[in-house]
């Protein structure tokens, strides 16, 4: 393949290809797995992440013959969940479902671990890009109106966030180091609140994933997106600008994605089944229809693409994070 995303067609001819060679309808490898399996999710029970993690435990449970679990730990920018993979036995039996978050961990966090000589990739199960919204009472109309007003009064444009190192914070931060401009970071306790803020006109800007009632939100006037933080504009809201197009460079895209980690250690036998695991589950036509409905692109990704992806993902934002003079707490 050309690229690490495998499409809804290819993800379907690879699941069907390799439902041949295992044993239907559960997939088995010698002594694996033994018992019940854990997903180790970083946030509370209820969001778009846990949600997303217990469609696809529901939908794996059958493939691997045992009961596939969600434990939530949120915490310490879901460093605690990673914390407790890392200290569990390298064997495939606890996976951390990875996010946005664990690649941002070391530069804005004290770890008890090395992400990555501690955390091995198995498949990058789901992705959105984040939008850069404006609240309906604010002046902007596009980027560029952005642009131009924070260079008239720099540091007097305010922005929410969910909290310091959250994709929100740094898709800001690299937005204005691109732009040459200064916002007002207002950090929050989570992305809910974030969101509210910016409904209420108390701040200006948002960085965020659309949800099911963004599209509510913006035909009713209370926030309005001036560009989608990708490289092309999405099929879902053909009327919004990718960011490549305000004229600031490549580079610009940021998306919030969701994935499979295992410790490292954990035999490669493992974590292939694994892998094919989750390309048969993501192939389902109900799980799909249930993450496309959360406004996410589900997908299924082989172990050496999300590896490569995640790796760059931390290289990056350490660099941002140190770039916007963000430190660990």
């Amino acid at each position: 393949m050309t690229t690490a995303l495998i499409t809804r067609r290819r993800l379907a001819a690879l699941a069907g290809g390799l439902a041949a060679g295992l044993l239907a309808p559960r997939i088995a490898v010698a002594k694996f797995p033994e018992r019940p399996i854990r997903i180790i999710v970083g946030f509370a029970a209820g969001g778009t992440v846990d949600t997303i993690a217990r469609l696809l435990a529901q939908a794996l449970s059958p493939l691997l013959g045992q009961q596939v679990i969600v434990e939530n730990r949120p915490g310490a920018s879901a460093s605690l969940a990673a914390s407790a993979v890392v200290r569990s036995e390298a064997d495939g039996h606890t996976l951390l479902f990875g996010v946005f978050s664990h690649a941002v961990a070391p530069a804005v966090a004290q770890l008890t671990y090395d992400t990555l000589a501690d955390l091995t990739a198995v498949s990058q199960v789901a992705s959105v890009p984040l939008f850069m919204f404006a609240a309906g009472n604010a002046p902007f109309r596009s980027v560029a109106d952005v642009v131009a007003a924070a260079k008239a009064k720099p540091a007097t444009i305010t922005y929410a966030s969910g909290g310091v190192g959250s994709s929100a914070h740094l898709a800001a931060e690299l937005f204005a180091r691109r732009a040459g401009i200064s916002l007002v970071h207002v950090p929050y306790r989570g992305g809910g609140p974030a969101v509210q803020s910016l409904l209420s006109g108390d701040v200006q800007l948002l960085w965020d994933t659309p949800q099911p009632a963004t599209r509510t939100h913006i035909d009713q006037g209370q926030l309005r997106a001036l560009a989608v933080m990708s490289r092309a504009r999405l099929a879902s809201y053909p009327e919004i600008a990718a960011i490549g197009e305000a004229g600031l460079g490549v580079d610009l895209d940021v998306q919030a994605w969701q994935g499979v980690l295992v410790r490292s250690g954990t035999p490669a036998d493992v974590i292939e089944l694994l892998h094919r695991a989750i390309v048969q589950a993501m192939t389902q036509p109900e799980t799909r229809a249930r993450i496309e409905g959360l406004a996410v692109e589900p997908m299924a990704t082989d172990p050496a693409a999300f590896g490569a992806f995640f790796r760059a993902e931390v290289m990056r934002w350490t660099e941002v994070a140190r770039r916007a003079g963000i430190t660990a707490q």
